[in-house]
């Protein structure tokens, strides 16, 4: 297959051709912008629309050159009108994206950067084809797990590499967490993690999420997590069945939906405690980074003002 999980490449999408928006793009730094122009340049030598199963034996044995053979055909003027139709079928989407990202950007930041913080690494589970491990790999030892196809697709795409950026191949459902940290070399077991799980929990069974932050704690005390969170109970009956209907289409698989309630349970009894959340864009921008409406066009008219999809939440834990 092209690629591991559909459902990451389609975030990874919609967020890159956002996050180019003029007045979307001033809200992340500089690093992210390059991180996903060089991706995107990566991305283009491949083409989306090959044969799937030339795609995986290219990538499989390195020989991508670029040539009109590799060309990406998707014309951009159609861009906007893709992200139009998507916003039609489940409503808030587009601004549930630029939220999650922006929200798990600056609350990363901020653990980092606090000078009393004690968080020396960076884990990112399921972390697909995200920037956070290379945005943040300048401030601490960053790690990104996932399954062994992803890791070796991402590997294609990424800009070059920090030495502090780890990739590790990693499955949720069979392996050991704290195995697959502690078999690479870099990973300092008493230096206290920020674990994070984007869009991650929906997609693995209860059982596993238990066994997960169970291990996150025996590793350090002071291990942190910041997760998304989306509570699929409080979707109208028509942005469910478009959400479950995409999720299906993929070929992926959503497990049993968790309530807020659920997953705070689930974390407190393995030792972690809520302390912040964030449920919308309006909270993460000040006055002088709201832009003045009569300046944004449709598409960030969307993203900006209005409302997040109903059950989306950023929960960061000690």
């Amino acid at each position: 297959m092209f690629i591991a999980s559909k459902t990451a490449f389609n975030v990874y999408s919609k967020f890159n051709t956002l996050r180019k928006y003029p007045e979307i793009a001033p809200l992340f730094p500089t690093k992210l912008h390059a991180y996903y122009d060089q991706t995107e340049r990566n991305l283009s030598r491949f083409g989306r629309l090959m044969n799937s199963d030339e795609i995986t034996e290219k990538v499989k044995i390195g020989g991508v050159q670029d040539g009109k053979s590799l060309k990406n055909h998707w014309n951009a003027a159609w861009i906007s009108y893709m992200l139009q139709l998507d916003d039609w079928l489940l409503k808030g989407d587009l601004h549930h994206i630029i939220f999650r990202k922006l929200a798990l950007q600056r609350a990363i930041h901020a653990r980092l950067m606090n000078a009393h913080a004690t968080i020396k690494q960076l884990v990112i589970l399921g972390s697909g084809l995200d920037h956070l491990g290379w945005l943040f790999s300048d401030k601490c030892t960053s790690f990104e797990l996932d399954i062994e196809p992803m890791i070796s697709y991402k590997m294609k795409l990424l800009p070059t590499l920090n030495q502090k950026v780890h990739l590790i191949d990693f499955d949720a459902m069979n392996d050991s967490l704290e195995q697959s940290l502690t078999l690479d070399s870099a990973f300092n077991s008493s230096e206290a993690c920020l674990f994070i799980t984007e869009g991650f929990i929906d997609y693995i069974p209860r059982k596993n999420l238990q066994s997960l932050l169970s291990q996150i704690k025996r590793l350090h005390p002071e291990n942190e997590w910041i997760s998304t969170h989306f509570d699929r109970s409080l979707l109208s009956s028509k942005q469910r069945f478009f959400f479950e209907l995409g999720v299906q289409i993929t070929g992926e698989q959503l497990q049993t939906n968790l309530t807020k309630e659920h997953i705070i349970s689930i974390g407190c009894n393995n030792g972690f405690v809520l302390v912040h959340e964030w449920a919308g864009l309006p909270e993460l921008l000040d006055k002088q980074t709201i832009p003045i409406n009569s300046k944004l066009n449709a598409i960030e008219k969307k993203v900006l003002n209005r409302k997040n999809m109903n059950g989306c939440t950023i929960m960061h834990f000690k």
